[in-house]
């Protein structure tokens, strides 16, 4: 097996042990496969088997890293959980509601730990400022747990008295990056009416906090909700402008550069989600590989993406379903869509690209679809059709929200004209939204069994379109030869 093979697969079953980590009988079960395998290596002698003892092992290290990480992570707060206390820390994060804000605090004792805070609307926090909490510290309750061990927070507070101490006390970068966002933000809401101006900052910069309850129920039920999650579709896009800006002024190795530092850049001021993350490495990952000549396996590419998201923070592989619908949608895109281009596409695209538009929804809501059910428990029925209308223009709202974004900062008259082009197609695009997203989406019951056979069977039919794809090159390969020796 080549080197590549091997890393592929030894990170494939590292995952799995994370994966699993949280079953300790299914953990078990991983010791007992190694053992027996590896006596029925010895006395058998089979390479085979070895091998496959070998990679199993990689399910234990996963397990091992994934309860050490958590273990390390709740020492730092479990001495505080069911006391009050005041503490003193550094804001990490903010995301404000109308009637209150949810804030990350890193504590500044030795520890570091990080603790969940409820608090009022007022005073207005934000990152890097430096706040004392007084009040009653717990353990996450049951419906809040899931969501935050996905970021290895273990205690919380609810609406304690708090006092700013200090504020632009973070990393000076990042400081300046959140500002620049906040200040394009600034500009959509002076240029644009409101749910304009919430819409692109949200396609742009992942900014949903203006969204109204109902827009956001409208861009669920209409399949449109992952327009303002960044994910690899916008990166690409970000990305390929980039790129071909830097390639026109610059050197190529300089522009390589540049791009990947932009794109890091625009990753931390979008707020670095899971779905932004894992494209920005694997849009890296093909950039460094088109740099130094080499053809890129996509599948590696995927495996260390993943890998490396999950030694950083291995609780996002299991419980962050932005992380798990982001891999699983590029997946679908990946190995789904060549197949489905077969029959959709034609070697044509169509009006408005809608044929490369359905072809790509499809491949990746195919693949999300029993997680959604799981998880958010219902499916839009008429994503494909508000996707092939409204995809074929998120590229020109992106590039139009730069712009203003750009002139907004240097001269901010030039952005009349832009702004107006933005608000037609930023009309356009709302009326889809709430033409497809008046009615509720499907729901049906669905549990971890249905998920295990529903992803089996599409790995089949993927394994089986695989093979027939091989078989069919091989016989055009001896036709070919056939005529030629005719």
């Amino acid at each position: 097996m080549h080197l590549h093979e091997s890393v592929f697969w030894g990170i494939v079953f590292f995952l799995v042990g994370i994966f699993l980590a949280p079953s300790i009988r299914l953990a078990a079960l991983a010791i007992i496969t190694i053992v027996g395998a590896g006596v029925a290596a010895y006395r058998g002698g089979s390479k085979r088997i070895a091998w496959f003892a070998a990679l199993v092992s990689f399910v234990v290290i996963g397990a091992m890293y994934w309860v050490g990480y958590n273990v390390h992570q709740k020492n730092k707060t479990v001495t505080l959980i069911g006391k009050r206390a005041t503490i003193t820390g550094h804001v990490l994060d903010v995301r404000r509601s109308e009637k209150s804000q949810r804030v990350v605090i890193k504590l500044n004792d030795v520890t570091g730990g990080k603790i969940s805070v409820m608090a009022r609307p007022y005073p207005m926090l934000r990152y890097g400022d430096v706040i004392t909490a007084s009040g009653a510290i717990k353990k996450p309750d049951e419906k809040n747990r899931m969501y935050l061990l996905k970021d290895a927070i273990f205690a919380t507070m609810q609406f304690p008295e708090i006092k700013l101490v200090k504020q632009n006390d973070g990393n000076t970068i990042l400081m300046r990056l959140l500002e620049i966002r906040k200040r394009a933000v600034a500009t959509y809401k002076k240029l644009l009416p409101a749910e304009e101006a919430a819409l692109l900052a949200g396609i742009t910069l992942g900014e949903r906090a203006e969204f109204s309850r109902e827009f956001k129920t409208q861009m669920a039920n209409s399949g449109t909700t992952h327009l303002v999650a960044l994910s690899g579709y916008n990166i690409s896009v970000v990305a390929g402008a980039v790129l071909l800006l830097c390639g026109s002024i610059m050197r190529r190795t300089a522009a390589f550069y540049a791009t990947l530092g932009i794109i890091v850049a625009f990753v931390v001021m979008s707020g670095a989600e899971a779905s932004v993350v894992r494209a920005a490495i694997m849009g890296s990952i093909v950039l460094l590989a088109a740099h130094i000549g080499r053809a890129h396996s996509m599948r590696n590419a995927i495996a260390v993406s993943a890998a490396a998201m999950v030694i950083w923070n291995p609780n996002v592989l299991r419980y962050d379903l932005g992380f798990q619908l982001s891999f699983l949608a590029f997946i679908g895109i990946v190995y789904l869509k060549p197949h489905l281009d077969r029959y959709i596409k034609r070697k044509k695209n169509g009006f408005l690209d809608w044929r490369e538009n359905l072809s790509g929804t499809l491949s990746a809501q195919v693949m999300v679809f029993p997680i959604l059910m799981q998880s958010v428990g219902s499916f839009s029925l008429v994503s494909l059709a508000s996707n092939i209308v409204i995809l074929a223009f998120i590229p020109v709202t992106m590039g139009l929200g730069f712009v203003i974004a750009g002139l907004g900062f240097v001269v901010s008259p030039l952005t009349t004209f832009p702004a107006w082009i933005a608000s037609l197609v930023l009309k356009y695009e709302i009326a889809i939204i709430e033409l497809f997203g008046a009615n509720e989406g499907f729901s049906m019951p669905m549990t971890a069994a249905w998920v295990v056979l529903y992803y089996g069977i599409i790995g089949g039919a993927l394994a089986y379109l695989r093979h027939r794809n091989k078989m069919h090159i091989c016989t055009s390969s001896d036709d070919v030869h056939t005529i030629r020796q005719l």
